[in-house]
């Protein structure tokens, strides 16, 4: 499911908690995750070298009853898993979450496309959790991994012109471009990229 979403020195706490996740999906989904995005094409890569990547959608019911029993490293890896959920408002949950600890680089992954997904409402948490941060470690994982840099940057921009430029007609007042420009790669000429 997510076995390849974590670094390989978390493999202890990962099968932990995928063994507490629960088996039941959502919406009468028969199957727990969606590629729709094929991962194979979407790998970040951490500063060791090691690939992260992760299907694009969750639909295995959010348990807080087994999400309680999990140590602080289980959590974070539990709040990463469950930011890929369909649901919007679980999306958001675990992001307030993952926010809410210590900057793991291999949170950065999950962030970076929460980032470029359509749900404003999540964008703008992260800007406004990152604005006034140290975000050095996002923006050197960004410049490692400069081709989904790009492709966050173009889905965000994507989704902007078809969802967002009627209330944001000018794209740098848009939280999306603001995210990019000031927190996740100021450094960045994204017209070049």
């Amino acid at each position: 499911m997510f076995s390849e979403g974590f670094p390989i020195e978390l493999n202890e706490e990962y099968y932990h908690v995928i063994s507490v996740v629960s088996k039941k999906t959502v919406n009468n989904v028969s199957c727990g995750v969606s590629d729709g995005y094929n991962s194979e094409n979407e790998i970040y890569y951490l500063s060791d070298g090691s690939k992260v990547r992760f299907p694009y959608r969750l639909y295995f019911e959010d348990d807080e009853y087994a999400y309680d029993g999990l140590n602080d490293i289980e959590k974070s890896i539990y709040d990463c898993i469950f930011t890929r959920h369909c649901d919007g408002h679980i999306r958001e949950k675990h992001l307030r979450r993952l926010l809410s600890t210590e900057m793991q680089e291999w949170f950065i992954p999950y962030l970076l496309r929460l980032s470029s997904e359509y749900v404003v409402e999540i964008v703008e948490l992260i800007y406004e959790t990152l604005k006034d941060s140290d975000n050095q470690m996002i923006q050197d994982f960004c410049h490692n991994n400069p081709l989904l840099l790009k492709r966050a940057y173009t889905r965000m921009v994507s989704y902007w012109e078809c969802f967002y430029k009627s209330e944001y007609p000018i794209f740098k007042s848009y939280v999306g471009c603001k995210l990019f420009k000031e927190c996740i790669s100021p450094h960045t000429n994204f017209e070049k990229i």
